[in-house]
C-alpha cells in the first residue's frame, strides 16, 4: 500500500511538471497546423507516465515501477487535389525512462515514408516503408521477448498495384517484405525474412460505393536467416479470404474476412531430430467499427491465424483473437473508453513427449480522455493483464497477472 501510494505521489507531481511545460508553449502551439500550400507539417509531442506493478511479467517475482515515456513526432504531408496521389513522410521517437529499474531505459526510433498515385484511367500505385529500431520489453509481434529488454530492428517494405474499372470493380496486388533482426546473440535464431504476395478482388455492392465484397489469396515465403539450415524452421504459408470491405464515412467500418490457411514447412525434422507438422486451420480476420450514434463507438476484431513460435519446442501455433472496445463521449470534452480481450496461443502441433501446450490471455481496460483544447488531450487509462498456462510445466515461466495505471499527456501544432 505504501509502494502505491508512493507512486501515486510521484504520478501527480510529474504530470504537473508536463503540463506546466505545455501550458507554458500554449502561444505557439496554439496556432495550428503548418501549412505550406498543400504541404502540411504536423509535429507533436506526447508524454506518458505509468505506474506498473510488474515491469518484468513474472509468475512470482513482481517488480514494480513507474515509467516516463517521451513522444516525439514529426511528419510531413502532401495531399494532391486528385483522390489517391498523397505523399508523407516523418519520424516517430519514444524515449522511457525507468525510475527504479533504469537498465530497462530504451529508445525506439521510427522513420517511414508513403506515397500513392493515381491515373484518371483507373490504375494506382502505393509505396510505404517503415523502420523501427528498440530494445524493448513489448516482444515482437509472436511475443518472443515480452517481459525483458530484447534489442532488435524491424523494416516493412510496401508495393501495391491495382486497377479500378465500370465504376465497380478492382484488382490489387501486394508485395511485402519484412525484416526482423535481434542485436543479442542468444536471441538471434529468431531473426527472420518474410516475403509475402497477395492479390485481391473487390467488388462494390452498395450505391454509396462504401461497402465491397472481397477474395483474397496471400502466399508467404519465412526464411530464419540465423538457424542451422538442414533443421530451420523455414516454411510457406498460403491463406485464402473472403468477406466484406466498408470505407469509412458509413456507420459501419474496416473488414470482416473468413477463409483458410496452411503452413508447410521446408524441412523434415527440428534441431531435436522431430519431425515438422504441416498445419492448416480455419482463419478469420476481422476488425470493424460501427457508430451507434454521434457520441458512441464500439469496436469489435475478430482474428485467428498460423504463427511462429517464439519457442524452441515447437515451431508454430495457432493465435486467436476476440476483443471489443467502446469509445463513448460523457460531455463536450469528455470520452469514456473501455474494452475487454481474450487471446488463446495453442501450440497443437507438439513434439512426443510434451504435454498439450496453450496459454490464455485475458485483457480489461477503462479510462477517460479529455481534450483541454483542440491542439492539448489528455487521458488515463487503468489496465488488467493475466496470463494462463495450460500445463504446471509453464506455470513458473509463462503465467503472470499485470496492473497498469497511465496517464497521458499529447500536445499537437
Amino acid at each position: 500500500m505504501k509502494t502505491l501510494k508512493g507512486s501515486f505521489k510521484t504520478i501527480t507531481i510529474c504530470i504537473g511538471f508536463i503540463f506546466g511545460i505545455i501550458l507554458s508553449a500554449q502561444p505557439i502551439l496554439a496556432q495550428g497546423n503548418i501549412h505550406y500550400g498543400r504541404l502540411n507539417v504536423k509535429p507533436q509531442i506526447g508524454a506518458i507516465l505509468e505506474h506498473n506493478n510488474n515491469i518484468f511479467l513474472d509468475a512470482n517475482n513482481e517488480t514494480e515501477d513507474t515509467i516516463l515515456t517521451l513522444r516525439p513526432s514529426i511528419a510531413i504531408e502532401y495531399m494532391d487535389s486528385r483522390p489517391g496521389n498523397y505523399f508523407q513522410s516523418g519520424y516517430d521517437l519514444e524515449f522511457a525512462s525507468y525510475f527504479k529499474k533504469n537498465d530497462n531505459n530504451y529508445q525506439k526510433h521510427q522513420p517511414f515514408l508513403t506515397f500513392g498515385m493515381q491515373t484518371p484511367a483507373g490504375f494506382f500505385g502505393r509505396f510505404s516503408e517503415r523502420f523501427m529500431k528498440t530494445a524493448d520489453p513489448y516482444g515482437a509481434e509472436n511475443n518472443y521477448g515480452e517481459g525483458k529488454r530484447t534489442a532488435r530492428t524491424e523494416n516493412t517494405l510496401d508495393f501495391t498495384f491495382g486497377y479500378q474499372f465500370m465504376d465497380r470493380y478492382s484488382v490489387e496486388t501486394l508485395f511485402q517484405n519484412f525484416a526482423l533482426r535481434y542485436r543479442d546473440n542468444l536471441d538471434q535464431w529468431q531473426d527472420r525474412t518474410e516475403n509475402i504476395f497477395q492479390l485481391g478482388f473487390y467488388m462494390r455492392v452498395t450505391p454509396s460505393g462504401k461497402t465491397s465484397m472481397l477474395a483474397e489469396y496471400r502466399f508467404t515465403d519465412a526464411t530464419y536467416d540465423r538457424q542451422i539450415s538442414s533443421v530451420a524452421q523455414d516454411h510457406q504459408l498460403g491463406d485464402f479470404l473472403v468477406g466484406f470491405r466498408f470505407e469509412p464515412g458509413a456507420k459501419l467500418s474496416g473488414a470482416v474476412k473468413l477463409g483458410y490457411g496452411s503452413k508447410a514447412f521446408d524441412r523434415s525434422v527440428d534441431q531435436s531430430n522431430n519431425p515438422y507438422e504441416d498445419n492448416n486451420t480455419w482463419l478469420i480476420e476481422t476488425n470493424v467499427q460501427f457508430q451507434f450514434s454521434e457520441i458512441t463507438n464500439m469496436g469489435f476484431r475478430f482474428t485467428r491465424s498460423i504463427e511462429g513460435a517464439p519457442d524452441m519446442d515447437a515451431a508454430s501455433y495457432v493465435d486467436t483473437t476476440i476483443g471489443f472496445d467502446l469509445y463513448h463521449q460523457v460531455k463536450h470534452k469528455t470520452f469514456f473508453k473501455s474494452g475487454l480481450a481474450w487471446t488463446n496461443s495453442d501450440y497443437r502441433d507438439e513434439n512426443p513427449g510434451i504435454p498439450n501446450k496453450y496459454f490464455n490471455l485475458y485483457t480489461i481496460y477503462l479510462g477517460l480522455d479529455y481534450n483541454i483544447q483542440e491542439w492539448l488531450k489528455a487521458g488515463f487509462k487503468y489496465s488488467y493483464d493475466t496470463k494462463t498456462a495450460s500445463h504446471s510445466r509453464w506455470y513458473d515461466t509463462a503465467e503472470y497477472t499485470n496492473n497498469k495505471l497511465v496517464v497521458e499527456v499529447n500536445a499537437m501544432f
